[in-house]
């Protein structure tokens, strides 16, 4: 049931983010009952939703600490991230389109540096949804284009697992009748560990610590939805807000938290792209079908590249395995350790993997 078609802001201010999705009511589906359904190919992964509760203690400890050991790098990737995008803006004007919803704080971020370091700027930021094997919301991009330039847009996310995203992007633009010839599909990244982006301000692997959290940290929103009879592309994709979390939300604590961290960095006229392209790509997939091998499975979608990737499935999936890159960083390592412990899941060192981390998802 659609509750409102109206563009929102969640529990950010409207001038950081306007989320251009429909806000829905859908019943939660069971986590090994998804698994099944999207295993068998019953159902595609974006018509369910699982239940979303409270932060744990446990987890919310897990949190602070990624974002005591991480937050810095954070902030100078992100401050990378926004000058490499201040220099593309095309007469002044800069359009941020996040990913919703790891790519919305991410985005906010972005807006908040870039307000400090090019004032000048036209500068707008909106979130939308893209979807695995559905593409691009087009709704969206239609509505953000009658109201922006297309070659001002540019697509955010919090990070790259093994380039899902970038590649739906790249796909869904390139085969849309209706794209026009300024509008680049090319994603920007904090980090970058598979060589997906066309931009990335770093490619060594960390935890990007907004990944330990969901829509508490991420405006009260949902991840995007897209019942099945609804991909036409004539309607926003979905979401739900999570009103009922609100006195657990640290959306906007995380904003104001990194915005300190952003304040003492000096900005600098140019940067380096980090983002390692075609050759990482080579390593990555040729690391997915080694997996795929290794673990007898057939379907790509069950095995997860990274440190941030690792860390969502051992919260919300059902792990089979872990891999652990023995010169991981040791923090995120240990962090990795004790969810691995927690969830059960057997944990193996390795020492040459191309990834710090690789997440195997169980079958059912």
């Amino acid at each position: 049931m659609v509750i409102s078609h109206e563009p929102f802001s969640g529990s950010y201010r409207p001038e950081e983010v306007l989320f251009l999705l429909r806000r829905m009511r859908l019943n939660t589906t069971a986590l090994e009952e998804r698994e099944k359904l999207i295993q068998s190919g019953k159902r595609h992964y974006s018509e369910m939703i699982g239940p979303e509760d409270a932060p744990t203690r446990g987890r919310l400890r897990l949190f602070r600490e990624s974002l005591a050991s991480n937050g810095t790098t954070l902030a100078r990737d992100l401050c990378t991230l926004a000058t490499g995008l201040a220099i593309t803006a095309v007469n002044n004007e800069l359009t941020l389109v996040s990913i919703a919803r790891a790519g919305t704080p991410i985005g906010v971020l972005l807006w908040h540096r870039l307000r400090q370091i090019a004032p000048h700027l036209r500068l707008q930021h909106y979130s939308i949804s893209v979807i695995r094997d559905r593409g691009v919301d087009f709704a969206a991009l239609r509505w953000i284009m009658n109201r922006h330039s297309p070659a001002s847009l540019r697509f955010v996310d919090g990070w790259t697992g093994k380039g899902t995203i970038a590649d739906e992007l790249s796909r869904s633009i390139a085969t849309w009748p209706e794209a026009p010839p300024g509008l680049n599909a090319g994603l920007w990244v904090p980090l970058d560990v598979c060589g997906a982006s066309v931009f990335a301000a770093n490619s060594r692997d960390y935890l990007i610590p907004s990944a330990l959290l969901g829509g508490t940290l991420s405006g009260l929103v949902s991840r995007s939805i897209l019942p099945a009879c609804e991909v036409d592309g004539q309607a926003f994709h979905g979401c739900v807000q999570l009103d009922f979390l609100r006195r657990y939300d640290l959306s906007r604590w995380f904003i104001e938290e990194m915005r300190a961290r952003l304040a003492t960095i000096p900005h600098i006229e140019q940067v380096v792209n980090a983002s390692n392209g075609a050759p990482r790509r080579l390593e990555t997939n040729h690391c997915l079908e080694l997996m795929l091998a290794r673990h007898q499975l057939t379907d790509r979608n069950r095995i997860k590249l990274g440190i941030g990737e690792t860390v969502r499935v051992l919260l919300r999936r059902l792990p089979h395995t872990v891999l652990l890159r023995s010169q991981a960083n040791p923090t995120d390592a240990e962090l990795i350790r004790r969810l691995a412990f927690f969830r059960n899941v057997p944990l193996h060192i390795e020492d040459d993997l191309p990834f710090d981390s690789i997440a195997v998802i169980a079958s059912v």
